[in-house]
């Protein structure tokens, strides 16, 4: 019985994907709407990014170079170079933060 369950299942999931891409709803198939949705969604460059990150972990582990994890934009590296050019200019307080 666990063969026929298995078969059908199959056969399900098969014509469900064929429906997905053939038939058309506004002009366009269930499959096209959906890509056009995941474009819009941050949910894209999200699940590029854990991606890239599973990647890199999977090159490390059988020997390859990695590239670093950390992606920083320019905003972001903008505001640590004031960060550290302003805690640099501050050499005289001898290193304790706690008293500004």
């Amino acid at each position: 019985m666990g063969f026929v369950r298995g078969v059908v299942w199959t056969a399900g999931a098969v014509a469900l994907g064929v429906g997905l891409a053939t038939v058309e709803i506004d002009g366009k198939t269930p499959l096209a709407h959906a890509r056009k949705a995941w474009e819009r969604a941050e949910a894209g460059e999200w699940l590029k990014d854990r991606a890239e990150q599973v990647m890199d972990k999977a090159r490390g582990a059988v020997g390859q170079p990695q590239q670093p994890r950390e992606r920083h934009s320019d905003e972001d590296r903008a505001a640590l170079d004031r960060i550290i050019a302003k805690r640099s200019g501050n050499s005289g307080s001898g290193g304790n933060t706690a008293s500004h």
